[in-house]
């Protein structure tokens, strides 16, 4: 796996340098809905994975399936733009590729956002929420197999994924900028189906907050190769029996478009304060 790792490294290594960008500082992965964030930069670097050794294409409706690198303050941010999910039939290697490579450029803060459906009644669609913990219900961890000292320690702490500081600084940006947050569990589970009402009582019940398919894996990862990692979820839905309305990845894509705005805001602000 390193092989392929260090072959992604140099290939992207290279094209930044002939574009003349520094090593990355910043990863930010854009969930469902939220990838049109990194179309705003007007100079930028578009890689697709296609082009990039060891890359699988995103297959989900909402993810382009590129990397773009622009720069924010003279710092170079990339955004994946498009994550790959275990449901589509992924290995958890490959699904959490972009996240090793990017750490072996040299990135150091991992921003990982997502659309995710609530778990209760307090928490709306529209809502930013900040990721304080995780729940990984998939019944898979993305460390199982042999173990690469170069990529981190067989067993990592996992006793603070998301980091305590970086959340707070963005609940206190939130707050400056009049831009609502909310704070909670992530509850990951494998997908594709829409969990049941039952499932979601239980869900609820064990201690999430929000559930969705994505970011657990990510962090477990992110986390085991040393990123500080933030995480923000935007609700696109109720769960299942918390209203009556049917679930489609439709629904979560207009619902993910209509907070654009806000969510933009809360990266914009987030990154500025991050590398000034």
């Amino acid at each position: 796996m390193i092989r392929v790792l260090r072959e992604a490294q140099d290939y992207l290594d290279n094209k930044l340098k002939t574009k003349g960008y520094s090593s990355p500082e910043v990863l930010c992965v854009l969930g469902s809905g939220l990838g049109g964030y990194a179309d705003q930069f007007s100079e930028k670097l578009e890689v697709p994975y296609d082009e990039i050794p060891g890359f699988k294409q995103a297959s989900v409706s909402g993810h382009k399936g590129q990397l773009v690198f622009t720069k924010v303050n003279d710092i170079t941010v990339c955004f994946q733009q498009g994550r790959l999910h275990a449901y589509e039939g992924h290995s958890y290697d490959e699904v959490t590729t972009p996240i090793r490579v990017l750490k072996l450029m040299g990135a150091k803060t991992l921003l990982l956002t997502n659309a995710a459906g609530s778990l209760h009644e307090n928490l709306h669609p529209g809502d930013l929420v900040a990721i304080k913990d995780q729940i990984n219900f998939s019944g898979k961890n993305p460390l199982v197999g042999p173990n690469n000292e170069e990529l981190g320690p067989r067993f990592p702490d996992m006793s603070e994924i998301y980091s305590t500081e970086l959340r707070e600084k963005l609940k206190s940006l939130a707050k400056n900028n009049n831009i609502p947050l909310e704070e909670g569990v992530y509850f990951h589970v494998m997908g594709p189906s829409y969990e049941s009402p039952a499932e979601i009582k239980a869900f609820h019940k064990l201690g999430g907050d929000m559930v969705g398919m994505s970011t657990a894996p990510e962090a477990i990862v992110a986390k085991h190769c040393g990123y500080e990692i933030l995480g923000v979820s935007c609700i696109t839905n109720y769960g299942s029996g918390i209203k009556k309305e049917k679930l489609s990845h439709d629904d979560v894509k207009v619902q993910a478009a209509k907070v654009i705005d806000k969510f933009s805001k809360l990266i914009e602000v987030f990154l500025l304060e991050l590398v000034k």
